[in-house]
């Protein structure tokens, strides 16, 4: 047993350190089961566990024989080293020092591939590196039954991408491509050519998309990929050339822009021309009506998106129209609430008593009007010089929505506050008091009114017996008084 070692919380909490290299090498062309197997390999390695073959392959979920394979391939790629197969040792090897000569691939084996991928960059010359690259996309990427990408299909690629891009394409981009053809299961000669003709049949409609967007360039591979990505989201030719063109006026007229604007159309569930006509034309009335209203308010801002998405589609969603919107903005900043949250306010307010519509809100302010007239008049009946406020509206709202009291009654109150020359809130106690007895008419409280006058005389002019006490009763007590010890 060693002198000294890490102990299990140590270990448990330190690192694994992966070279780079591993990442921008190998990691994209690799099969994801090798590439799990080397990096568990590589904690193994740091944690200096003595693990076994067989516990390696059960804590990962594979056979014995598959782990071996996956040390077999990396073996190839020359970063690992299979040093005993009975019991069965691995050796890791340093990424850094791995060049392409210490691969083990059969030259022999690509010696025809090799002379016509030649063929096909002319005139530029290909490295070691890039021969390398293509070696490990055909040997080391399968899919998950198991095939591979064969010299005869990848030589398609390559000529196809040149045809598309020049002799002097970079071939990280043909290997990209070859990558992502054989990820959608394009892998044999027979597969690449139906690959091939898909572009050669939309070549016309990319050229119009092109041409819709007013570029003068050369389609590419990259054109053609956007072009089938739309037709699988759902999009047709005519809907694809609308958003171009629409996309062409607003000076914003590149393949990216446009994917990324049919991307948000599709998640709008618009796949249509028309659809998506009605819907940028509702939206630009919807700006329209943003700015308008903050107009209304007083307010300026140069970008009303956030407004938008904040306050104008939930209040649209609540069913209001331009004309219902504005007269409300209208009345609030009469009212002195000239921001777009008490707006809001408002606005939920009205939602929640069901006024939404114009004819609605017209009759809600009609009711306003005459209730700011009632409560004018009270005022003036109590000798009080002054506009009529939020909270004189509250009070008579309280009294005649909430409570169900009469005018009458209400006048009632009135005219006795005013013998005190009290306020409204004066009025408010009163009549709160009225509404704990049940009192709802005049006379019910004239009545209460002349009991509580009646029981206050009473109780004013009740007389206290006084009893009258004699000279010799008087002495007597203080003669008593002095004999008390202080």
């Amino acid at each position: 047993m060693a002198f000294c070692k890490f102990s299990t919380e140590y270990l448990a909490k330190s690192y694994t350190i992966i070279d780079n290299l591993f990442f921008t090498r190998y990691l994209s062309v690799t099969p994801p089961k090798h590439s799990m197997i080397y990096l568990y390999g590589l904690y193994v390695c740091e944690q200096n566990d003595n693990m076994d073959l067989n516990r390696f392959a059960e804590t990962l979920g594979y056979s014995t024989d598959e782990i071996i394979e996956s040390f077999e391939y990396w073996e190839e790629q020359g970063i690992a080293r299979i040093v005993c197969r009975e019991p069965f040792q691995v050796q890791y090897l340093p990424i850094r020092n791995i060049g392409s000569s210490n691969r083990k691939y059969d030259k022999d084996k690509y010696e025809s591939f090799n002379r016509e991928v030649l063929k096909l960059v002319a005139p530029r010359d290909i490295t070691p590196n890039e021969y390398e690259e293509y070696y490990t996309l055909m040997e080391g990427y399968s899919l998950p039954d198991g095939r591979k990408i064969s010299p005869e299909a990848l030589l398609m690629v390559v000529k196809f991408c040149v045809q598309n891009k020049g002799a002097s394409i970079g071939y990280r981009y043909i290997i990209t491509v070859a990558r992502n053809w054989a990820t959608e299961g394009y892998i044999t000669p027979e597969q690449i050519e139906q690959k091939i003709n898909e572009y050669s049949t939309s070549g016309k409609a990319v050229s119009a998309i092109m041409k819709a967007l007013g570029s003068t360039k050369k389609t590419s591979i990259d054109e053609h990929q956007f072009y089938q990505k739309w037709l699988e989201l759902g999009f047709n030719d005519d809907c694809i050339l609308y958003v171009a063109k629409a996309l062409k006026k607003s000076g914003k007229a590149t393949f990216d822009k446009l994917d990324k604007k049919l991307q948000k159309y599709y998640e709008l569930h618009l796949l249509s021309a028309k659809e998506i006509k009605e819907y940028d034309e509702n939206l630009d009335k919807i700006y329209s009506l943003a700015r308008e209203i903050n107009k209304t308010l007083g307010l300026y801002y140069e970008d009303v998106s956030n407004q938008i998405d904040t306050y104008l589609t939930p209040w649209l969603n609540l069913g209001y129209t331009d004309t219902v919107l504005l007269n409300i903005a209208q009345d609030n900043y009469l009212q002195g609430k000239r921001s777009l949250s008490a707006l809001n306010d408002t606005i939920t307010d009205l939602s929640n008593r069901g006024i939404v519509t114009e004819a609605s809100y017209a009759q809600y302010k009609g009711i306003q009007n005459d209730m700011k007239e009632k409560i004018a008049k009270i005022l003036e009946t109590l000798g009080i010089v002054r506009n009529v406020t939020s909270l004189d509206v509250e009070f008579y709202t309280k009294w005649t929505t909430f409570w169900g009291l009469s005018n009458e009654l209400i006048d009632y109150a009135v005219t006795l506050a005013k013998d005190r020359g009290s306020n409204l809130g004066y009025v408010n106690t009163i009549l709160a008091d009225w509404h704990t007895q049940k009192i709802y008419t005049v006379e019910q409280a004239k009545l209460a009114s002349d009991n509580y006058k009646v029981t206050k005389t009473k109780n004013s002019t009740t007389k206290i017996n006084s009893r009258k006490y004699t000279k010799q009763e008087n002495d007597a007590i203080f003669d008593k008084f002095n004999e008390v010890e202080i």
